[in-house]
Order: structure tokens, then sequence, then C-alpha cells
């Protein structure tokens, strides 16, 4: 059965605790908005991937999607590479032509090969907005000597999230704010 109202389409959820609170105008047609949430959204920047859970947003009657304010998207990548990735554990980068990884508690070389992905969840609160969950997936690296495992380090991930933030955006179709 196809739904009723546009808004309602795709992985689209209503509010969890039922308040459908109005909001701001839509950026594309000036209609009233309401806030809604993401039940997920998925991006890619190989070999990272993300996943959006519980992201909320404002939808307006004609299913037109839009962040809940302007800077969000800057936000979110910001808390995500200056707060919650430096936690990860990760190894050290090394290395101008031919690049080393050596690992953050013993400092001899991960291992060449990925042991297996990890997803590392982290609960996103924001100023003013739902908090929300991020799901990133990496391949993780034993280190030969101490066993730890760990990503390869954090600049690879932090030349990635943007990709991942942007094309999970996209899959859900929320265009970037306007300028």
């Amino acid at each position: 059965m196809a739904p009723k109202n546009p808004a309602d389409k795709g992985v689209l959820g209503h509010n969890p605790g039922g308040q459908e609170m109005k909001t701001k105008a839509c950026n594309l047609c000036h209609s009233a908005t309401r806030r809604r949430f993401i039940d997920f959204a998925d991006g890619e920047a190989e070999p990272l991937r993300i996943r959006l859970k519980g992201l909320p947003l404002l939808v307006c009657e004609q299913g037109h999607r839009q962040f809940m304010r302007p800077q969000f998207a800057a936000e979110l990548l910001r808390h995500l590479t200056e707060v919650d990735e430096p936690g990860l554990p990760a190894g050290q980068e090394t290395g101008l032509f031919r690049r080393h990884y050596l690992c953050q508690n013993c400092d001899s070389e991960l291992e060449i090969k990925p042991d297996h992905r990890q997803i590392f969840s982290i609960d996103i609160e924001l100023e003013n907005i739902d908090s929300f969950t991020v799901d990133l997936s990496m391949p993780v690296y034993r280190c030969s000597a101490c066993a730890e495992e760990q990503l390869h380090s954090l600049r690879e991930i932090r030349k990635l999230t943007a990709k991942a933030l942007a094309d999970a955006f996209l899959e859900v179709d929320i265009p970037p704010p306007p300028a």
C-alpha cells in the first residue's frame, strides 16, 4: 500500500515521542515543516561505511526534506572528526612515499591486511537537536607484537568522513541547504 502522505515514503519514521511540532518553512516550497526522523541512512567512502540512525530532520507536506538547521551537516562533520573519532583506537601513520602504520600501544607495525571489519557506534548530541546514533564501520588491523586491534590511522578515517556523510544524506534525499 502506498503512503498517503509523500512525507511518509521511504525510511522516514515519525517522531517516536509522538510530538508533531510545527517548525520553520520548507526551503523549496515554503510550506510548513514538521520534525520527523530517518530510521537509517547509509553512506560509503571505501573503506569507511557510515549509518545514521534516528536522524532528526524537517519534512513538509510535499515530502521535501531538510536539515534541522542550515549548519547541521557541518556541525555533525566537525563533531565526528574533532570529538568522536579521536577516541577511536587508531595507529600512527608514518612515511611520505610508502605509508606504514604503527600500533598506538607498542609502536610495532600493524598487519598489512585487515583482521576484520568493526562497527563503532557513536551517540551524537548536538545543541537543540534530538540525539541520534552514527555507526562507523571500518577495517581493523591487528598489531603483530601486542595483538591490539585498531584502525590504521585517524588521518585515514577523517579523510573519508565527509564523503561518507554526503553519500548518506543523498541516499535519503536531503539536499544541501540553500546558500
